[in-house]
């Protein structure tokens, strides 16, 4: 049995790796999941600030609102500027974010932290953020918003040739309260209105400290005031430190590798899918059981791609296990160095290797049975939307899963073969003990056997048989 079934595999591994998509897709894979974890990053940095305008019957109000945006404007700033130390040199985060801080504009700032890598690490310096900020706000073009409207919808363009984004309009009621007024065509952007919205709610509170008779400065403090807040893991595994983001880490990691994992196995199974259909309907498959039998072929197909996705993965795992391992090495203490090597956990790995095998072998039989069963596309399509509905089970199980891994439905579910790989995965960063992660493993390869079987019968069905869709809608009819 064993050379018929190699046999099998082998004309479908090179078939597939014979073709031009495969390698297109080998090398343009990493490629665009770069871009897409990265195009949102660049596209917000490339996007230039946005211009705003604000109106105030109360010079003391706009004042509040356009200091609201200066300091939203630094604390941004700031951010960034921490994350970039933090990723290219973590020694110098300290000393860079108290110049930051003893700057008095968010420019000043900028530069002062600039000049500390500038000194301290004049090689990284080149790649120094910009930190622009998101708005910048111009003086109104007009005194009253109907003289603002033609600027806000492009009919007139500010000084120098500026296009104005939004402009906030404040007022008083009959009462003496705020009332912020946003207008922009941008329908579906509030940011600017929530800045402006928490920096008049302190100045309301303030001012009804004041009418107490407060003095303006304890007003101040007394809204300064917050609590230091904290996170512990109470685990003895944990030795009950503080929660850092070398704990948050694989999280994160399990998240992003369990969407890989749902993509890769549906996609696998689909290539699966479209290959049984297309040999049936062109008599390949009639030519292929004359020398093996239906069992042979199916485990030989399952075996073909399977070498095919390892292959695609060999290559991929060792590009990502370089970059890992060099991000581990080199940027050990960062941000990004700690989230590289939660990457590298071997509850982690063990539970996505689970994963893989399991989940396309599974989906695998499953989709190659569903395909033996359709002479056309067409007809596969009726039949791929409740297995499409299973495979989404797990992705909306995620969130919950993140939010609390152990919760009862979660647990559960993450013992139902159908939804283990995916979520096993999710759970492995809890601390999941190694019995744990075994005994779900046995569980789910069992149900592999199983499905195994019960798929050969279908697939011997349809192949030999000839048993489809169509043959079973015409003896229904007649029937």
């Amino acid at each position: 049995m064993i050379a018929p079934v190699l046999l099998v595999a082998r004309r479908d591994y090179f078939a597939y790796v014979g073709s031009w998509g495969f390698w297109i897709g080998l090398l343009t894979a990493p490629v665009i999941m770069a871009v897409l974890l990265f195009a949102p990053v660049l596209l917000a940095r490339a996007e230039p600030p946005r211009m705003l305008t604000v109106l105030a019957e109360r010079a003391i109000d706009g004042q509040t609102v356009r200091a609201a945006f200066a300091e939203q404007a630094r604390q941004e700033a700031r951010a960034i500027v921490r994350a970039f130390i933090a990723a290219t040199a973590p020694p110098l985060e300290e000393e860079a974010l108290a110049a930051f801080d003893a700057a008095a504009t968010r420019a000043e700032a900028v530069s002062a932290a600039r000049a500390v890598v500038a000194r301290r690490a004049p090689s990284a310096l080149a790649a120094f953020p910009n930190a622009l900020p998101r708005y910048i706000l111009v003086a109104p073009p007009a005194d009253t918003i109907a003289g603002v409207k033609p600027y806000l919808s492009g009919e007139r363009r500010l000084e120098g040739g500026g296009v104005l984004y939004g402009a906030l309009n404040l007022r008083r009621d009959a009462a003496g309260a705020p009332v912020i007024e946003y207008w922009s065509v941008n329908l579906n952007h509030s940011d600017p209105s929530d800045i402006a919205q928490r920096a008049m709610r302190l100045e309301m509170q303030r001012e009804a400290l004041a009418a107490q008779g407060l003095a303006p400065a304890e007003a101040d403090r007394l809204q300064e005031l917050t609590p230091q807040v904290a996170a512990y893991d109470p685990r003895p595994s944990a030795g009950g430190g503080e929660v850092t983001l070398r704990q948050r880490a694989p999280f994160y990691a399990a998240l992003a590798l369990s969407f890989v994992l749902w993509s890769v196995v549906f996609s696998v199974a689909n290539m699966l899918l479209t290959g049984v259909i297309e040999e049936k309907s062109n008599k390949i498959l009639d030519t292929l059981l004359t020398s093996v039998t239906p069992l042979e072929m199916l485990i030989g197909k399952l075996l073909g791609v399977a070498a095919v996705s390892a292959t695609l993965f060999l290559f991929w795992g060792a590009l990502g296990g370089f970059l890992l391992s060099t991000a581990v090495t080199q940027l050990g203490s960062s941000i990004f160095g700690q989230i590289a090597a939660a990457f590298l956990e071997p509850r982690l790995i063990a539970a996505f290797l689970i994963g893989f095998v399991a989940g396309y072998l599974m989906y695998g039989s499953i989709f190659l049975a569903l395909g033996s069963l359709c002479d056309s596309l067409q007809e596969a399509q009726t039949l791929l939307g409740p297995v499409a509905m299973v495979l989404a089970i797990p992705m909306l199980l995620v969130t919950p899963a993140i939010d609390n891994p152990n919760a009862p439905l979660v647990e559960m579910a993450s013992w139902v073969p159908l939804f283990t790989p995916f979520l096993l995965l999710i759970r492995a960063p809890t601390g999941l003990a190694w019995t744990e992660i075994a005994g779900q493993g046995a569980l789910v390869l069992v149900s592999v056997f199983v499905i195994l079987l019960l798929a050969a019968c279908v697939f011997r069905a349809g192949v030999v048989d000839q048993v489809s869709l169509a043959s079973w809608r015409g003896r229904k009819g007649k029937g």
